[in-house]
């Protein structure tokens, strides 16, 4: 995604004036990455700049979201950068014996944010808007949570993500077949199951005991269209994930071996187009 430049000079002008976005700590932040940024002769502010921003802000705010040492991301992204009031304005202050204009207008620092960062800003805002607030440093990390490419332009800094986070198209679009199987009576033990349309290969069974809070099985088997694929054991081996190949029209059979209520899931997973 690209910004046009009277879209983005007026994002920018949103960020900097409008009243309902960014909480005072993050245009607080916002600074703080522009000033460090004007200072480490970037030409623009993005993402990492910002997050940079925030840790020198308000670190105990962005730290316990994630794994990884900020410090050293800050050094090594912005070698230049002062914590505390300091660090909301240039190191170097205009000389009011020497420019008299400088005297006047006292200083600025250009504010040129990349289109991600743009974008994150108003995700931020549009989650934080839904509950009738301005965004703050945990809606910042809720929106990066929603972006992939995000997340990994993160990871490869060293910071992780500390949670994981429920993920519709990962979790649920790829499903094929999900079922969950008990050791009490009357539960199926074979079920057919057709090759989902638009799901592709390589498909993937999983198996894991136990299924939500029931108990978990001493031992668990499955096969598919008569083939033995995978099984668990309670502690030792509670999940197993094996690479299997459907066919339009397939059977699953699953062998466990008590206690009372003990249950296990299978899954078979296939991928997006």
């Amino acid at each position: 995604m690209s910004l046009t430049q009277y879209q983005r000079k007026f994002a920018q002008h949103r960020m900097a004036f409008g009243t309902n976005l960014l909480s005072p700590e993050l245009v607080q932040a916002l600074i703080r990455a522009a000033v460090a940024c004007a200072e480490n002769q970037k030409e623009e502010t993005g993402i990492i700049d910002f997050i940079c921003g925030i840790y020198l802000q308000c670190r105990d705010e962005i730290t316990p979201h994630f794994t990884g040492d900020f410090a050293a991301l800050v050094n090594q992204n912005l070698p230049i950068h002062r914590f505390g009031h300091e660090g909301l304005g240039p190191k170097t202050m205009p000389n009011r014996n020497t420019s008299e204009k400088a005297s006047a207008s006292g200083w600025s620092v250009s504010l040129n944010y990349s289109d991600g960062l743009v974008r994150l800003l108003w995700l931020s805002a549009q989650l934080a808007n839904s509950v009738g607030k301005s965004a703050s440093v945990k809606d910042v990390v809720a929106a990066l949570a929603l972006d992939r490419d995000w997340l990994e332009e993160l990871s490869r800094t060293g910071i992780v993500a500390s949670r994981n986070v429920a993920n519709f198209e990962k979790e649920v679009r790829t499903i094929v077949f999900y079922a969950a199987a008990h050791t009490g009576e009357g539960w199926p033990r074979e079920m057919e199951f057709e090759r989902s349309g638009d799901l592709r290969p390589p498909f993937t069974l999983e198996i894991s005991t136990p299924s939500g809070r029931f108990q978990p099985v001493h031992s668990a088997k499955v096969k598919l269209n008569d083939l033995e694929v995978a099984g668990v054991a309670w502690p030792e081996n509670p999940t197993a994930s094996v690479e299997v190949e459907l066919r339009n029209s397939n059977k699953i059979e699953i062998e466990l071996d008590g206690p009372m209520f003990g249950s296990v899931e299978v899954k078979v997973r296939g991928n997006p187009p």
